[in-house]
């Protein structure tokens, strides 16, 4: 899974790059020339879809955002492997779901052959972004639950809690 870390983050990286040499470009040409790119908002707010989606993915790998802790952190034995359970599962369900439903906008697009107004690109190169995310956040929940659950059933939970708060103390 290092692999597919590593494409996540050089994912967001040239995003935000990419995000913020156009948009510093658009800003100095109005500045200069009093003219804008066409294409600089089209391209900024796709890239911010697929920063979003990316970033939701690799969140969930360092369960910076997974469930509300407060109510987890307070259960013990079976009812924490049953919330884990039920939170994957819902997780699971709506993230196949989006999945499902975006890869048929994006075959829809691709078959009208619908394009972008500014720079005429096919749309669904950047709609894919979706179910791209998607897929990412559903590898890392099937990663995150395999790897809490061995850690709730191997005793592991008292380690995890010094994990979280030597977490707490770096911030």
């Amino acid at each position: 899974m290092r692999g597919l870390a590593i494409f996540e983050y050089v994912l967001v990286a040239v995003s935000l790059g990419t995000m913020s040499v156009i948009t510093f470009a658009n800003v100095l040409s109005r500045y200069l020339f009093h003219t804008s790119f066409s294409f600089a908002e089209e391209i900024t707010i796709n890239l911010f879809v697929l920063m979003t989606f990316v970033g939701a993915s690799i969140a969930i790998k360092q369960q910076a955002h997974f469930g509300f802790r407060f109510i987890y952190d307070k259960l013990s034995g079976m009812w924490k492997r049953v919330a884990l359970a039920a939170t994957c599962l819902v997780m699971i369900v709506f993230l196949s779901c989006m999945f499902y439903f975006s890869m048929e906008l994006v075959l829809a697009q691709a078959e009208r052959g619908r394009v972008t107004p500014a720079l005429s690109i096919p749309q669904w190169l950047f709609t894919s972004a979706i179910p791209l995310g998607s897929l990412l956040c559903f590898i890392r929940t099937v990663e995150m639950w395999v790897t809490e659950s061995k850690r709730l059933t191997q005793g592991g939970e008292k380690q995890r809690k010094v994990e979280m708060a030597a977490k707490e103390v770096n911030r």
